[in-house]
């Protein structure tokens, strides 16, 4: 006679693809399917849920769940998560993102969930606020984590930073994993990336840079658009690509034009599975004024590129500065330039660095990922 299958019943908000859709889909799919019953419940109708049909995930969608705040809205989802608690019955309930947090952890201890899990993929007290706004948001994201029964926080920075009491023992750092299962060659990510963007075509020999992320504030695209001004007027045979979507897609067109660099800067929009291409940039840039613990910086390491990444929530955990990369503090534009200028002048830094990032790469597993939460969802 074999043991009951463990029901898992993940909740997130929105159903694009970005780091903790990344997480939800690499754990539903990954979960040994002879222990565990998986399903996904999600707003919206994107990229997440398409990933999720086509490898046999169950997937049940939330109308009403949506990451704008409206109150009526959040009443509808509050009481369509109920529903489907109710009728799911999971063994484990794991809550994703802020907003699923909330309502999925107060729908679920009402409705006496054996297991609730929240992970925290960042939190939101850390964008750039009002004080008053920030605090309402810590004290929804303690709210959240005093109801789970566990938290797991993906680095060891998120977890110091919920500092509220009662809290502290409830929380465990597992760190995301990832593998790259069609990690293409430079000569062949180059080729991809100018079939998708002709106006490349004319310097595929020149130097790369690359940076893939949402085109979101939080992200400082324009911050590194202004380096790159100062960059390409030391060394012309310098291409920046961007790829990824968002609300500033708009303004950063607007600077690009204003700098003259559209020879220099491309937006390339949202490129699915982009890690596979990262081979194509001789160094990767990430700006960020806060993150979680970013799963592209992970690809990057997999892929062997050098990287330069701000000093900012669980990055220095992912990247040995000197080692696997270069860090470089929040918000200095000046230490930015200083060490993408570095990078590209340097070639055998770079090599080092490309070196480091891959022996660097194998303390990031998704197989130590998945094992760690399983245990997790044991308990």
């Amino acid at each position: 006679m074999t043991d009951k299958k463990r029901k898992i019943l993940f909740l997130i908000t929105k159903s694009n693809f970005g780091g903790a859709q990344r997480y939800v889909h690499d754990l539903a799919v990954g979960l040994p399917k002879s222990e565990f019953e998986v399903k996904v419940a999600s707003g919206g109708t994107g990229t997440l849920i398409d990933k999720l049909k086509d490898a046999n995930i169950d997937v049940i969608t939330i109308d009403s769940l949506q990451r704008d705040i409206s109150l009526g809205k959040e009443w509808m989802a509050f009481w369509e998560t109920v529903d489907i608690i109710r009728r799911e019955q999971p063994d484990v309930l794991h809550i994703n993102s802020s907003k699923a947090g909330v309502l999925g952890s107060l729908a679920g201890r009402l409705l006496g969930v054996p297991n609730i899990i929240f992970t925290s993929h960042g939190w939101a007290f850390n964008e750039d606020r009002p004080i008053w706004q920030k605090f309402i948001l810590k004290k929804m994201h303690w709210f959240t984590v005093l109801l789970s029964h566990h938290t797991i926080a993906v680095s060891q920075e998120l977890k110091r930073q919920m500092n509220w009491p009662f809290v502290n023992k409830k929380i465990t750092v597992i760190h995301n994993g990832r593998e790259i299962k069609n990690l293409l060659s430079r000569e062949e990510s180059r080729d991809n990336l100018i079939e998708k963007e002709p106006r490349l075509t004319p310097y595929k020999d020149d130097f790369w840079s690359l940076t893939i992320g949402e085109l979101h504030p939080v992200k400082r695209h324009d911050a590194v658009i202004e380096v790159m001004k100062e960059l390409v007027d030391k060394e012309p045979n310098t291409r920046h690509l961007i790829i990824g979507s968002g609300e500033e897609e708009q303004e950063l067109k607007v600077l690009i034009a204003k700098e003259n660099l559209s020879e220099h800067i491309f937006l390339l929009g949202s490129v699915d599975e982009a890690s596979q291409y990262l081979k194509a940039a001789d160094i990767f840039v990430l700006a960020s004024r806060s993150e979680g613990m970013p799963y592209v910086l992970i690809e990057a390491l997999l892929a062997g590129v050098p990287i330069v990444a701000t000093r900012v929530g669980g990055i220095p955990e992912v990247i040995e500065d000197g080692v696997s990369g270069l860090l470089t503090p929040p918000l200095d534009n000046k230490a930015l330039f200083k060490a993408i200028f570095e990078l590209r002048t340097n070639l055998e830094l770079r090599a080092k660095l490309g070196d480091g990032a891959k022996v660097r790469s194998q303390s990031f597993t998704f197989e130590k990922t998945l094992r760690e939460t399983i245990l997790v969802y044991k308990g």
